[in-house]
């Protein structure tokens, strides 16, 4: 493999997939560097319907991230998985030193590069929560509140349950509509007085208010947990009380972009802690691109996140191809 043409892209998701395989195609050596076991990201956690992703209908975000890692494998881009990046630096000469640690390389690997994409993505919100409501964590390491989306689809909550549902995002009514519609009663707590999601989302879950089966508790917060009766009830900061089985935390997302090995290189963010790239993807350091969730798109999703892959590989494989003539 010739290292003039080696491109590190640190992050496995729908990007970084996209990413290698445009690279790959542009005559380059991609590496993907995943710190999971698998291929996929945050898509690879998501078994509910995406029906915005065209060419694959009637799938699920997850069996996505699935096809998307067979063609990676079928195109013989290398790939290492439970690897996580330790330094990132660039040399005098104008290249990048990447040191790796994991099992699938050898325990410390450096790679030399001209440039390096980043798209680590985000994780779920949440931590802050649990850290401010009195008896959160405790009531979650005991099975009673769960962070992010996965938990409520499979196996999920039992019909004939209620889950009180953290949020006022897509998120929050999106899944509240999918759980309503498996019998299992809904209410959203919501500190804003009006929803964050979308009208559409919000109106979808009308006809299910309308049955009984969710409620919107609008201006509120939650105050304390408490374990009741083998339940979870939740004080609010009114003095009201609410009893669930379980309490999911739909909280929105934050960027991973607290990662220590991109510290040196400084690259800006926003308020928000995403990275800040221009129309090709690359951010305030030079050959260092950012692509994905963790660039902020204006509207995230698998597509946009595998057009950003796309647009950030052709601006690399340009430049390569200039500087080697």
């Amino acid at each position: 493999m010739s290292q003039a043409r080696i491109i590190p892209i640190i992050g496995g998701g729908p990007a970084g997939m996209s990413c290698a395989l445009w690279l790959k195609n542009y005559g380059l050596s991609p590496i993907i560097i995943e710190r999971e076991n698998a291929l996929g990201g945050m898509a690879r956690l998501s078994p509910y319907p995406n029906d915005g992703l065209l060419g694959r209908p009637g799938e699920s975000a997850q069996q996505n991230a699935e096809a998307f890692a067979r063609h990676i494998t079928q195109a013989g881009i290398e790939t290492w998985l439970g690897a996580r990046p330790r330094q990132l630096c660039r040399g005098s000469d104008g290249h990048f030193t990447l040191l790796v640690a994991g099992d699938s390389p050898p325990p410390a690997e450096f790679l030399s590069s001209a440039a390096i994409v980043i798209g680590v993505g985000t994780r779920f919100a949440g931590q802050e929560w649990l850290d401010s409501v009195e008896n959160a964590r405790s009531m979650a390491a005991r099975g009673f509140v769960h962070v992010g989306a996965p938990w409520a689809a499979e196996p999920g909550p039992e019909p004939g349950s209620h889950v009180a549902v953290i949020g006022g995002g897509d998120n929050a009514f999106d899944v509240a509509r999918m759980l309503a519609e498996k019998k299992v009663r809904v209410t959203i707590v919501m500190r804003s007085e009006r929803p964050r999601a979308l009208p559409l989302m919000v109106h979808r879950l009308h006809s299910f208010e309308r049955a009984g089966m969710a409620q919107v508790l609008a201006g509120r917060k939650v105050r304390a947990l408490e374990d009741y009766d083998r339940r979870v009830r939740l004080r609010l900061d009114d003095g009201s009380k609410l009893d669930a089985d379980h309490v999911v935390l739909l909280c929105g997302y934050l960027p991973n972009s607290d990662e220590a090995f991109f510290a040196a290189l400084a690259p800006a963010q926003d308020k928000r802690g995403y990275l800040v790239v221009n129309g090709n993807a690359e951010t305030s350091c030079p050959g260092v691109f950012a692509i994905g969730d963790i660039a902020n798109p204006l509207h995230p999703s698998i597509a946009s996140a595998i057009a950003s892959g796309a647009i950030a590989a052709r601006e690399i494989a340009k430049r390569i191809s200039d500087s080697l003539g």
